[in-house]
């Protein structure tokens, strides 16, 4: 996004901001044509001068920090040039035999605004993510850097020593990976359609959310992983996102087709915000190609693999991550969400 794009969105928020013929009469008070300032009308502008210049000046302090904050917002620091994969540039030799994983997918609501006793939950995330030993994880949701490095530590002692974070927009994507075993690559793309960015409460468009994919080298003969993880625009209890979540699962889908090595078995995890009934979700799996590799039914949370006459994916078991966590006056859940881990044999076929 260029800064024609900028000004447009200043030009969208301004026309609806209510306040905007107050600020024309602000401007009339203390710019206005001083020679005419005579007589009792005079007097009252020079008299209203100095208060309406300090309203003046703080809506334009507003407006610079509005503007300062858009163009920060269509930063995307992580790696997005997928022409930089020196494996999808040369991909590996189809691997053979199996293995099974561990494979999670959390939302694990690190909000500043909104998530309650961050401290408590990532320390009791950790400790439950231990009992569990996964060997890759996709957070949704992990907004704030001293709160993931809690998760991240607890996971690092029981063997998930690699990670990575996908910076975007003006907060972040919340788009985390953890993983047993080594990652080689990995890129983001941010979606498209972002959602509303007057609509701050709602926070989406801010957050430059996106999906990535790492690549995971894998200790069998199966050879590699490519695994993605994303997050698509929230619910907020109605409708009015139905067009933006379609669109943001057409380009999930192109971003898993361009991006996978198509050697090597590919899983597809998230808080995609689309039900089993809907249409984005059939959009999604049919354009992606993808195959559910979860024992029990969920909402929006959901664990895919991506189909791939090389390999079969079977689903062995899944087990959701809850429970309830001590906090000064009661008990709180680890998330607004539930979290989930499938075990997923993955053996290499004839193909």
């Amino acid at each position: 996004m260029g800064v024609y794009a900028v000004f447009r969105d200043g030009v969208k928020q301004w026309s609806r901001c209510k306040y905007r013929h107050l600020c024309a009469t602000v401007f009339q008070i203390v710019w206005g044509n001083r020679g005419q300032e005579s007589g009792q009308g005079g007097v009252m502008k020079r008299f209203l001068r100095i208060p309406a210049w300090i309203l003046g000046s703080a809506i334009a302090v507003c407006v610079l920090v509005v503007v300062t904050c858009l163009l920060l917002n269509y930063r995307t620091p992580s790696p997005t040039d997928l022409d930089e994969s020196a494996l999808l540039a040369s991909p590996p030799a189809p691997a053979g035999g199996e293995i099974t994983l561990k494979i999670v997918t959390f939302n694990i609501w690190d909000l500043y605004h909104e998530g309650t006793h961050r401290p408590e939950r990532m320390a009791a995330i950790g400790r439950k993510l231990q009992e569990l030993q996964p060997d890759i994880a996709g957070f949704q949701e992990a907004f704030i850097a001293r709160d993931r490095q809690i998760v991240l530590d607890a996971l690092a002692e029981c063997g998930l020593n690699n990670a990575v974070y996908f910076p975007s927009g003006l907060v972040g994507s919340g788009l985390l990976v953890a993983s047993r075993h080594p990652i080689e690559e990995a890129f983001f793309h941010r979606y498209a359609e972002g959602g509303k960015p007057h609509k701050v409460h709602h926070g989406d468009w801010w957050a430059g959310k996106g999906v990535c994919v790492v690549r995971v080298k894998l200790p069998e003969a199966i050879g590699y992983l490519d695994f993605f993880n994303t997050h698509a625009h929230a619910r907020y209890g109605d409708d009015e996102y139905d067009k933006v979540r379609m669109s943001q699962m057409h380009e999930l889908a192109a971003f898993i087709k361009r991006a996978s090595l198509k050697t090597v078995p590919a899983i597809s995890v998230g808080d995609f915000n689309v039900r089993a009934s809907e249409p984005q979700y059939q959009t999604l799996v049919e354009e992606a190609g993808l195959e559910r590799v979860m024992t029990i039914d969920t909402a929006i949370d959901h664990i895919f693999a991506v189909r791939n006459d090389r390999f079969t994916f079977e689903a062995l078991d899944t087990v959701p991550i809850k429970a309830e966590v001590a906090v000064p006056g009661g008990t709180v859940g680890l998330s607004d969400h539930t979290g989930y881990l499938s075990t997923v044999r993955i053996r290499a076929g004839s193909g």
